[in-house]
């Protein structure tokens, strides 16, 4: 129970900066679309997918290698041989961005997409893949208090740069300040966006990077082989889930008939929705950044299957309250929507539902990784990239944006159980699967059961729903209540 409790402990340290940085960040979506027009906010969401695939490419997935070889090998050679191939790679991708830049924004962009977005977005992605080694580095020594801080910190920044130009700037020049029209044009709102998003993430790669150079240590072309021919699939697991999570986004705005609907209208609704369903995904970040290091230092040797069991089934206890806290209480989330944007709740459910399942995913997949079959991961992962590439290439122009949310979660789902019935293959845990599943549809039960509880008195329309939320939350004492005297005794 101890080990369970560490890593709960990790979590909550993890999760405090990232629960905290990131519902900031995500407080930006409701504060975004009153300040632009559905088709610039569309364009911040366009471009943030493309980083979000480009970062797993250029990060190697070392992070993992680092975890796995940093026991075996002088961590002071790791830390430079990698921290430097990646800083050398980010150089030359930043360079071929501005070389190549026309036909960038040709291919990938459209008319509302220009260069400079690119171009930042490329120095975006290189200065968060060189900090991606440091903050392993933090990860594996337990330094989360310093790792919290400085994500949390990073957010922070991101967001009072954000508050200056796109409210502090307009406000001045409305009050005759036009010498602030050096700085800023009321028209690129965008561009603020990611300039931005740089000036924090530069803050905090000064305080990051020097941990690379600043250890003693030569240059070993064999380290990085290594640790390379380790951690490629990684990066293709990586590389796939970006596109699982991002390529409907991606893909959209070429989808979507304007006869149907604005490309970019559609976009906008449902990146903004998507949002609200990413709270899930936050929790998922907080437990993921434990749990890598957490079964790696247990192993394949000394590890407990028992205790992995019980982690991932109290990992989907609390996934199953955030999906009824969140569509029992929609209309309170709503407060965060404009009106013509709620016509997009319908695919939170499917969102919160794909998101559950990349969770079970994620855990599950420590079979692969602990018993160096990280190929398996890429096989996987690129099945799923099949499945949301046709799911949204046959849904979205017959369904609109309903049909990538289906689709987003019809992946997770067939990822899960693929990885699930190989895992019991090659690395056989007796995960709770009734219980798990027993969870999954009582947690489905209430939300429908809330649906029916209406009444035009706040008071009474919300105390209904609040007896429904705390009956769900007795329930979960009552099937768990012998294993948490255990685990809080």
């Amino acid at each position: 129970m101890s080990k369970l409790k560490k890593l709960a402990g990790d979590t909550i340290i993890y999760g405090a900066s990232t629960i905290l940085g990131r519902l900031l960040n995500w407080l930006l979506m409701p504060f975004y679309i009153r300040i632009m027009d559905p088709a610039q906010y569309a364009g911040v969401i366009n471009i943030y997918s493309y980083i979000a695939v480009f970062l797993c490419l250029l990060t190697f997935g070392f992070e993992t290698g680092y975890f796995r070889f940093v026991n075996k090998e002088n961590r002071a050679l790791l830390l430079k041989n990698l921290g430097s191939f990646i800083t050398v790679c980010s150089i030359i991708f930043c360079f071929g961005v501005y070389v190549f830049q026309d036909d960038i924004v040709y291919y990938l962009g459209n008319e509302f997409l220009i260069a400079d977005y690119f171009i930042i977005a490329s120095w975006l992605i290189a200065l968060e893949s060189i900090t991606s080694i440091p903050f392993a580095d933090l990860r594996i020594n337990n330094h989360s208090v310093r790792y919290a801080l400085l994500k949390f910190s990073s957010v922070i920044l991101n967001i009072l740069f954000v508050t200056f130009y796109l409210v502090i700037c307009p406000y001045l020049i409305k009050n005759g300040y036009s010498f602030v029209e050096t700085i800023y044009n009321e028209n690129n709102k965008v561009y603020y966006v990611f300039i931005s998003n740089f000036y924090s993430s530069v803050i905090i790669a000064l305080v990051l990077i020097p941990k690379i150079y600043l250890v003693k240590a030569k240059f070993n072309w064999a380290i990085i082989k290594k640790v390379l021919h380790y951690s490629y699939p990684i990066m293709i697991v990586g590389l796939f889930g970006m596109l699982i999570q991002n390529i409907d986004k991606i893909l959209m705005p070429h989808l979507i008939s304007p006869d149907f609907m604005n490309p970019m209208d559609a976009l906008a609704i449902y990146g903004a929705n998507f949002k609200i369903g990413l709270l899930m995904a936050i929790f998922i970040q907080s437990y993921r950044l434990a749990f890598e290091p957490f079964f790696f230092k247990e192993g394949k040797e000394h590890a407990s299957k028992d205790l992995y069991a019980r982690v991932l089934k109290y990992f989907v206890i609390f996934a199953c309250v955030i999906v009824v806290g969140v569509l029992v209480f929609m209309d309170v989330v709503n407060l965060l929507l404009l009106p013509e944007y709620y016509e997009g709740n319908k695919i939170i459910p499917y969102i919160l539902l794909g998101q559950l399942f990349f969770g079970i995913y994620y855990s599950l997949s420590l079979w692969y990784k602990l018993t160096d079959n990280t190929r398996f991961g890429a096989f996987i992962s690129g099945f799923g990239v099949l499945v949301v590439i046709a799911g949204n290439i046959l849904l979205v122009p017959q369904l609109g944006y309903i049909g990538a949310a289906v689709t987003s979660f019809l992946c997770f789902f067939i990822m899960t159980v693929i990885s699930y019935f190989l895992g019991q293959k090659h690395y056989p845990i007796n995960y709770p699967v009734g219980r798990i599943l027993l969870h999954i549809s009582c947690s489905l039960l209430i939300v429908y059961l809330s649906t029916f509880l209406h009444s035009e008195n706040l008071l009474f329309h919300f105390g209904f729903k609040g007896i429904i939320f705390v009956s769900y939350f007795a329930f979960l004492y009552i099937i768990e209540r012998k294993e948490l005297i255990k685990i809080l005794s």
